[in-house]
């Protein structure tokens, strides 16, 4: 087994998994990852871990292919044969190519993943953070928002042969990045059609709605007419006049009546009886989704109701 590493420089390729700046903390089942062997074996460790997409009609990869498998069959000669060919079907080359459509122990094929097809993906990792360059290492990157995934990058680091029979394999570990171009961003997670959509929610139980319920405020009773406004008070009757002391040679005068009232167009000048104010019209009301109410059209409204829905409703 080689017992130097041997440096590498990838071509240009895209940023596809992983993170420059923030480390992993667990492993691909989600358990802890801790030190496997030595003196701190068991104690938890970190992970800094990147993919990067190289196309496979890029020219230069051979020659990197070329180091990777050339470390690879001196650290594990038994495992190759005299052609160069690797016998061992599980030999961790940290190499994956983007097209195969053989899924993982999660049920993911690499062809399915965002940036894989048509390029050979190699997986980076090591214990401590890269250091990250703008083109042509001119610049120190410190802000981890300055490369993320969907960028474009080349990776300096190392292969090794990773010195265990029962997992054989290499170790591609980085050293620095150097950010060459920008791309879509991409953006890891679930995705909502495929979590919900595959799934279907089923009857809704008991108290729950399709449709936004009307507000839960107290309200009107139903068939109430809005209070009227108070009418003004009435004039009151004029006073009627003392009689004149009638002349010494005329008659006594007739006493004047005890309830007299006022001629009708001294109330009214014009002298037209008042109209009546006309009734006010009875505004439209409508029994909600679940038929609760009624409610008025402004009331729904408030609830979150549309015009369409409201037209749709059964009228109180």
């Amino acid at each position: 087994m080689s017992t130097k590493a041997t440096e590498i420089l990838t071509p240009v390729g895209r940023l596809v998994q992983g993170d420059c700046f923030e480390p992993q903390t667990t492993d691909a089942e989600g358990n802890p990852l801790v030190i496997k062997n030595g003196p701190n074996a068991g104690k938890p460790r970190v992970d800094y871990f990147m993919a990067i997409a190289i196309p496979k009609t890029d020219a230069t990869y051979n020659e990197l292919w070329a180091k990777i498998h050339g470390e690879a069959r001196q650290a594990f000669p038994s495992l190759f044969d005299a052609q160069g060919n690797c016998i061992n079907p599980k030999f961790a080359f940290k190499v994956t190519d983007g097209d195969s459509q053989l899924p993982n122990s999660k049920g993911t094929r690499p062809c399915d993943r965002e940036g894989f097809a048509g390029h050979w993906i190699l997986n980076f990792s090591g214990g401590f953070a890269p250091k990250c360059y703008t083109a042509g290492g001119a610049e120190l990157i410190n802000d981890p928002n300055m490369i993320k995934r969907g960028y474009f990058i080349r990776i300096y680091g190392s292969v090794k042969g990773n010195g265990s029979q029962q997992q054989p394999g290499v170790f591609l570990n980085h050293s620095m990045v150097e950010l060459v171009g920008y791309g879509e961003e991409i953006i890891t997670g679930p995705d909502g059609r495929a979590v919900f959509g595959g799934a279907p929610a089923g009857a809704l139980p008991a108290g729950a709605s399709a449709t936004p319920l009307a507000p839960a405020t107290p309200m009107a009773q139903p068939g109430a007419a809005p209070a009227p406004a108070a009418a003004p008070a009435p004039m009151a009757a004029p006073a009627p006049q003392a009689a004149a002391p009638a002349p010494a040679a005329a008659p006594a005068a007739q006493p004047a009546p005890s309830n007299v009232q006022p001629a009708p167009d001294f109330l009214n000048p014009q002298g037209a009886a008042p109209a009546a104010a006309p009734a006010p019209a009875a505004e439209v009301k409508y029994l909600d989704a679940n038929g609760a109410g009624p409610f008025t059209e402004a009331q729904l409204t408030q609830a979150g109701y549309t015009p369409e829905m409201i037209a749709g409703l059964q009228r109180a």
